[in-house]
């Protein structure tokens, strides 16, 4: 990223900024499906020169998921509103004209995101803490009153079926639109789901990807929930078994913090939507499909030289690991 033309782009959107010294610009890892850009940026406010922490998110030449800047943007706008700690969203930016490829700035907030799962380092006081606060903010992100925060951008689907065929739907599409060759036991796995459709009678906004390393946390503190890039609405079942799902596991803690009934009940005690465990169990198959789609999205990227990013085909080494998985609760 050009240090002089992002020095410029902060001229236009802060007019009254006076002369903008960008002190750090630096590239950091995670953000698989956007660049993520840390930036201190100073400028004068009111006549005192304040450094700003800032976040660029920048679109990839190509990633492990394609995803809609626009959705995570007003999502994360939306998030604010009802309590769960997400970063202030300054600009959306679409225009490529000032650092290539469309981007969005926002707040850094304090703390640090586990690298896949919490750490087995960490006390089990912090662990604790941490689901206590990790299953409270998703079931605030379940009640939510998602009709009232400007999201009518997001799809609603009707009660029943619904929700549970259109995630299908979009994942069986993205399973043929990515892969190499052919995977018997994710196509297995998508007629199984095919057959198995579960009905929900409330639906609402959905992370989609809510897991420990989308979350920042300072000591036993949840600083922010982050990557909305994938939410929708649908299932509340969706979030929770995505939270439990085998792939994020250190032994028996799901995300490194609670067996998989624990973190379940945990959920429910802080106010969560009522557990179905059928639901849930096929959206832990649809999970692990999911996360294979995504690997494969990464392989498919590197193997037509859209990124020289090994992390996209080193991704494709988990694809195993999950149809076994899937071998094993289907008992195909």
């Amino acid at each position: 990223m050009d240090r002089d033309r992002l020095r410029e782009y902060l001229a236009a959107r802060v007019p009254t900024g006076g002369d903008i010294v960008i002190h750090r610009l630096e590239r950091t890892g995670g953000g698989a499906s956007r660049e993520t850009w840390l930036v201190d940026a100073e400028w004068s406010e009111h006549g005192t020169r304040v450094v700003h922490p800032l976040i660029i998110r920048r679109d990839p030449t190509a990633s492990v998921l394609e995803s809609d800047r626009k959705t995570e943007f007003g999502v994360l706008c939306a998030a604010g509103k009802i309590g769960i700690p997400v970063p202030q969203m300054y600009w959306l930016e679409e225009d490529p004209r000032w650092l290539d490829r469309p981007f969005m700035v926002m707040q850094r907030l304090p703390g640090m995101a586990p690298p896949v799962v919490v750490p087995p380092s960490e006390s089990e006081a912090t662990r604790r803490a941490l689901a206590e606060q990790f299953v409270a903010h998703l079931a605030r992100v379940h009640q939510a009153d998602w009709p009232k925060l400007d999201l009518d951008f997001l799809a609603a689907p009707a009660s029943g079926h619904d929700a549970a065929r259109a995630q299908l739907a979009w994942w069986e599409r993205e399973y043929h639109r990515q892969k190499l060759e052919e995977r018997p036991a994710l196509a297995a796995a998508l007629q199984w789901l095919a057959s198995h459709l579960p009905e929900t009678g409330e639906i609402v906004l959905v992370h989609a990807d809510y897991r420990a390393g989308n979350f920042l946390h300072d000591g036993d503190h949840i600083t922010a929930i982050l990557d909305w890039e994938m939410a929708h609405l649908g299932d509340p079942m969706e979030d929770l078994a995505w939270a439990v799902l085998k792939f994020y596991r250190t032994g028996d803690l799901c995300q490194g913090l609670l067996p998989h009934d624990e973190m379940v009940a945990a959920y429910a005690r802080a106010g969560g939507k009522p557990v179905n465990l059928e639901r849930l169990f096929f959206y832990e198959v649809l999970g692990a499909v999911k996360m294979a789609v995504i690997c494969l999205t990464g392989v498919r990227s590197f193997a037509e030289g859209r990124t020289c990013e090994t992390v996209n085909a080193l991704v494709g080494l988990m694809v195993p690991r999950l149809e076994a998985d899937l071998i094993e609760k289907l008992e195909i």
